[in-house]
């Protein structure tokens, strides 16, 4: 079971399983923490399934994942600490289920508009492999899940099903797409599926969130869209 370990930099103080989500405040919440440099209502920890996030409730000194500043939202993974004025909180869910294999290893690094040059070995891995013709008399299946593409320098895009409820996107560990980039925040935007639509939200880092060329802090994604953060572009797709 996922646990939460809270301690102080000399002593450990308490171990707390994670059953459901729960909020950490200083005056508010399922667990509290009487500290000056710990807000009200500072953070909370959803749960779902064996995923959990740490969401900042708008706290004044900020929350903080192995010693990075988050924006509104970020996910955890096993041996994760999080810091809440002096006090640590260590995540710890050795049960977890491993991320999802299509699109591990989007490590690409921001070249500030470059474009990336890649020999024709490395751009011919990437290709997906050719398929047979299908046969006209069998039937066919159409895959209409919603995807979204990496619009790569060279070579075929990357491409992600969003079957999960929340796709982060950022230069974190923790992100289910990684892009690489000085400017660009460890959980730079997220995609939140709620009642059949997909929304998009800018969550920190100095590179901005565009939608179709124009700054957004938030926006509902539509077939055909396509968004930048810093030099990576992205399209949203919910048709073949």
């Amino acid at each position: 079971m996922a646990k939460l370990i809270i301690s102080t930099k000399d002593k450990r103080l308490q171990e707390i399983d994670l059953k459901k989500s729960v909020t950490v405040g200083r005056e508010v919440g399922d667990i509290m923490i009487k500290n000056p440099a710990v807000s009200a209502r500072h953070l909370k920890i959803e749960k779902d399934g064996e995923r959990f996030t740490v969401v900042d409730l708008g706290s004044t000194n900020g929350t903080f994942v192995n010693n990075e500043k988050i924006g509104d939202v970020c996910e955890l993974k096993h041996g994760d600490v999080i810091t809440v004025g002096k006090f640590f909180l260590t995540f710890e869910n050795p049960k977890a289920k491993p991320e999802p294999e299509e699109m591990q290893g989007f490590g690409f690094d921001d070249l500030g508009g470059r474009t990336m040059i890649m020999d024709a070995s490395a751009v011919q891995a990437m290709m997906p492999p050719k398929e047979a013709a299908p046969d006209p008399g069998a039937t066919q299946k159409v895959d209409l899940s919603p995807k979204l593409f990496l619009l790569q320098p060279s070579g075929a895009p990357k491409v992600l099903k969003l079957v999960k409820e929340t796709t982060l996107i950022g230069s974190g560990d923790n992100a289910d797409v990684q892009i690489k980039g000085l400017t660009i925040g460890r959980i730079a935007a997220s995609i939140v599926k709620k009642e059949g639509a997909f929304h998009i939200t800018h969550q920190g880092g100095m590179s901005k969130l565009r939608v179709n060329g124009s700054a957004v802090e938030t926006h509902t994604l539509v077939n055909g869209d396509k968004f930048t953060i810093g030099s990576f572009n992205f399209e949203f797709r919910t048709e073949l």
